[in-house]
């Protein structure tokens, strides 16, 4: 398969590529509102933080085993097999995490299963897209991202609403289960579209990660240790500094994901026009500026918009830092898209985990500091280690 778009930076959305669009976004709604239900489902065990936190550490070592063999599995059996694999994995783990009364080891069960499938369905559309795509590869998968946030956006809201009446806060899951369900049918027996080209399987086998696409892969660890940072723990930022109830601090962290949908929706457009590099270094700079102002205010209408605006600075940082290391990787996408969710697993698992735990002494509000830590890191490898990417037509 030729990639769709080669002549210019804005992505051809044929029917692949939306059925990637809406796969990756209902497992971004899993991800932001299993953030979001962290503190109900603590609640309804009876467990502490630093246990119920282990959640998203099972989370990640589920993504990290995927991480590790995606690319194999790609090439072996094809991206759309793949997809499909991950579709009915994270429906299952999805299924066992909410299933009422079960003890806190069997929704560990749950989250794990539903990172390992999760991982597949992320880094398989991320390579897709970058090769389907061509030089409008960033554009789109920065599209993607946006609508991922959109579901992201949604999910929250559902599950608060669902806390806050009779629905229960697991109908807001219920929904993943259903849309993956439906992009199956709509996806149908045919799974060779989504296909890597023979030339690119041929470069993979021999090729080999160039030594400068590790500080890109670095950079990735940063960025998704802010933002899982702030989506896994910033409900419970919200009720210790502003006085909110669950439910009311768990819709509330639609801010930050709102933002983000805002500025992913916009970034696409800035893929198109300026590169990437100064993108990432300017969204990085003014995450840092918006987060102190979420971070040093109690008065909840400053906190939720610094939130807000901290949201919209990294809404771009995940996927323009893929696409980074994807040209750092030398061509070899399916392994950079692979090494990628090992970064987003390795730091989506230590940094809330190590927030959760620092907070036990110190409280979240000093905990927080993890974050402009994690995005001055980004910024300094920004500035030292530049990727040249192709320019804007």
């Amino acid at each position: 398969m030729t990639p769709a778009v080669t002549t210019n930076h804005t992505p051809v959305r044929d029917r692949v590529t939306w059925i990637s669009y809406v796969q990756i976004s209902f497992f971004a709604w899993f991800m932001y509102s299993f953030g979001a239900t962290q503190a109900l489902l603590r609640d309804e065990q009876g467990t502490g933080l630093v246990l119920a936190s282990l959640h998203g550490t099972f989370l990640s070592i589920g993504g990290l085993l995927a991480a590790v063999s995606v690319a194999r599995l790609m090439l072996r059996y094809g991206r759309g097999r793949v997809l499909r694999l991950g579709s009915i994995g994270t429906i299952i783990g999805v299924l066992i995490l909410t299933w009422p009364g079960v003890s806190i080891g069997v929704t560990f069960l749950g989250v794990f299963l539903a990172g390992i499938f999760g991982t597949f369905i992320v880094a398989t559309v991320n390579a897709f897209l970058l090769d389907h795509e061509g030089l409008a590869g960033p554009a789109a998968l920065t599209e993607a991202n946006a609508l991922a946030c959109f579901a992201g956006l949604l999910g929250p809201l559902v599950i608060g609403i669902g806390a806050a009446t009779l629905l229960g806060w697991r109908a807001g899951m219920y929904v993943v289960i259903l849309a993956l369900i439906a992009v199956e049918i709509w996806r149908g027996r045919n799974t060779e579209a989504f296909s890597e080209p023979p030339e690119i399987v041929a470069k993979v086998e021999r090729g080999k990660i160039p030594r400068a696409f590790w500080w890109s892969w670095l950079l990735l660890v940063c960025v998704i240790g802010a933002e899982f940072s702030l989506t896994f723990w910033g409900a419970d930022l919200l009720r210790e500094r502003c006085g909110f109830g669950p439910a009311a601090a768990a819709a509330s962290l639609a801010s930050v994901v709102g933002g983000m949908f805002i500025g992913r929706a916009f970034g696409a457009r800035l893929a198109r026009a300026f590169d990437t590099e100064s993108i990432l270094r300017v969204a990085m700079a003014c995450a840092l500026a918006s987060f102190a102002i979420a971070w040093s205010f109690t008065w909840w209408p400053v906190v939720i918009f610094g939130l807000f605006l901290t949201g919209i600075s990294i809404s771009v940082h995940w996927p323009l830092s893929v696409s980074r290391a994807v040209v750092a990787s030398d061509g070899l996408t399916d392994r950079a898209a692979g090494l990628a969710s090992v970064a987003a697993s390795i730091a989506s698992g230590i940094a809330p985990f190590a927030l959760g735990a620092l907070s036990q002494s110190i409280g979240f509000h000093l905990a927080f500091l993890m974050v402009p830590v994690f995005l001055g890191c980004g910024l300094a490898i920004l500035l030292t280690k530049p990727v040249h990417q192709p320019r804007p037509v």
